[in-house]
């Protein structure tokens, strides 16, 4: 190549993109001088040495056609994965996290990886695989596939001994108990319960008569029903329904009909209570051998069923929501609840983008409400439970859960319009603000530059999610689309937790500000996607 083309090829790099990333960083170094001017002087430094490694990786990035990645795709993602399961095996241990891998003098993030390594496969998966009609929550999930029986058959096997397999009434007996102990749930009067119920018979028998209606309309030419058939079986409706509500009469008046949840839980705690019949483990096999024959029936409906998409990664073994949930998980365990939440919701803006079924839309929702409240009870540690509580009051435990918050808001609002200036934050210099150059970073900014510069680096980050979507519309396929939309979508989250977080108005989770504040894997790994951003663009102008 000569010195020409290659000076027309530097030509159409977008520069302005390699201009607001620089400016952010700049900005980032120069918040970090004065964050850390206390306790660490020579911190920046650092972080301008992990800037010029994510400059080279960032390069490597650009040099390198994205559509190599296309191929590159599945063996890094698995390559990630790996990483993050050594973590929770060999992980070093750090602030009550198990997040960080020593690779000799180096100290690696793979969660930090793992974002990018999500971002690539999804495009990958999804740059072949777009329905013309979008994708529905059974295409997402794949239910037959072989690998949910083979999962389902481990878990079982794994969990054979534990106590919700072995007496899962007498589990939630005790675990009843253990919160009530002596006390008991006042019994209320619920009459919306009752009505409910009448009106839940009157529906099913409406229900059921319409089924009849259209079956007989539907075998009227081929098979017809003989004369009475369909008054019989309406009659028999219309009768069932009618002893349904006599029933409801009846009982109208009995306590587990006024308040079915108080009296359900009133009754398992007192049979948990010292001598009650559910006070001490008990050894039983139903519900495993139900649970057997539930995943015999779940394998030999997966192997029968014409659409398990055969015995290959890409249809029968993984889903899209497995190459999403996976990482998810494990980041999850380690504990890290922030990153975990940013690979789901940059998975969910690809799979949007890729294309959703409106109905799908409506129950992914519910399906994502669901799992919310399952996370509550059995996924999130307590502290995890205070932050968000604290969200909600954080006035309820200022010395503890909700001092950061607090600290942070007061900063924020202590700058006032132009700030306390550079080195003069008394918020920062004093050592109020928690973590103040990793995820507290913009109080930091907001204390010392005020109004004015938390809307000047504002607009820098909106700036540069106006050009990464604007890569994204004018990519030349649909892989370069989705990887662009990928990276848009981790910028984006990242900034507006952050953000929220540091003005009250999201929970306080471990996530870092873009390319501003201190951190190398978050940096190194920043930096490259943005290199990708900057490939896809530039293959789009010379290729």
């Amino acid at each position: 190549m000569d010195f020409q083309s290659a000076r027309s090829r530097f030509r159409e790099l977008h520069h302005g993109l390699i201009a607001v990333t620089m400016i952010i960083a700049s900005l980032g170094v120069y918040n970090l001088h004065s964050a850390t001017s206390k306790t660490n002087p020579d911190l920046y430094l650092t972080q301008l040495a992990w800037l010029g490694v994510g400059a080279v990786a960032a390069g490597l990035a650009l040099t390198i056609d994205y559509r190599v990645t296309r191929t590159l795709a599945y063996p890094i993602y698995v390559i990630v994965c790996g990483l993050l399961a050594a973590v929770l095996v060999q992980g070093h241990v750090a602030g009550g996290a198990q997040r960080w891998l020593r690779l000799g003098p180096l100290t690696l993030q793979p969660s930090e990886l793992a974002k990018l390594a999500t971002i690539l496969c999804l495009a990958r998966h999804f740059a072949i695989r777009i329905p013309s009609r979008g994708y529905s929550i059974g295409m997402l999930i794949r239910p037959l596939n072989i690998s949910r029986p083979m999962l389902a058959t481990a878990l079982l096997v794994v969990y054979w001994n534990a106590a919700w397999l072995v007496d899962p009434l007498g589990q939630l007996a005790r675990l009843i108990h253990g919160q009530l102990g002596e006390r008991t749930l006042p019994v209320e009067n619920l009459l919306w319960f009752r009505l409910a119920c009448g009106f839940a018979i009157v529906a099913l028998c409406l229900a059921a008569t319409l089924v009849v209606v259209w079956l007989d309309q539907r075998s009227a030419l081929l098979s017809p029903w003989p004369t009475g058939r369909k008054r019989f079986w309406v009659s028999m409706i219309g009768g069932l329904g009618i002893g349904g509500l006599v029933l409801l009469w009846w009982y109208w008046d009995v306590s587990l009909l006024q308040d079915p949840v108080a009296v359900t839980v009133n009754t398992l705690n007192q049979m948990a209570m010292p001598g009650g019949e559910l006070s001490a483990p008990q050894s039983g096999f139903y519900l495993r051998v139900i649970m057997c024959i539930a995943t015999l029936l779940f394998l030999l409906a997966s192997l029968l069923s014409p659409d398990r998409g055969g015995l290959v990664v890409s249809g029968g073994l993984v889903a899209p929501v497995d190459l999403l949930a996976f990482p998810a998980l494990l980041i999850l365990v380690e504990p890290d609840l922030g990153t975990a939440g940013i690979v789901i919701l940059v998975g969910a803006a690809m799979v949007f983008v890729a294309g959703v079924q409106p109905g799908s839309l409506a129950k992914l929702s519910l399906m994502g409400a669901a799992l919310a409240g399952v996370s509550w009870f059995g996924v999130l540690k307590d502290y995890q439970k205070r932050r968000i509580l604290t969200f909600i009051d954080p006035e309820s435990d200022i010395q503890g859960a909700g001092w950061n918050a607090v600290q942070s808001i007061i900063a924020v609002g202590s700058g006032q319009f132009s700030g306390k200036g550079h080195g003069s934050g008394t918020q920062t210099q004093l050592s109020f603000l928690p973590e103040q150059h990793t995820d507290f970073a913009f109080s930091v900014w907001a204390e010392e530059q005020g109004f004015i510069g938390c809307m000047v680096l504002l607009a820098l980050y909106l700036l540069l999610l106006a050009m990464a979507l604007g890569i994204a519309a004018e990519a030349r396929d649909t892989y370069g689309a989705l990887l662009a939309t990928g990276v848009a979508a981790l910028v984006f989250w990242h900034w507006a937790i952050n953000v929220g977080m540091v003005i009250g108005v999201a929970p306080v989770v471990g996530l870092t500000l873009p390319l501003f504040s201190y951190g190398g894997s978050s940096v190194v790994t920043m930096l490259i996607a943005i290199g990708l951003l900057l490939n896809v663009h530039w293959r789009q102008k010379t290729v």
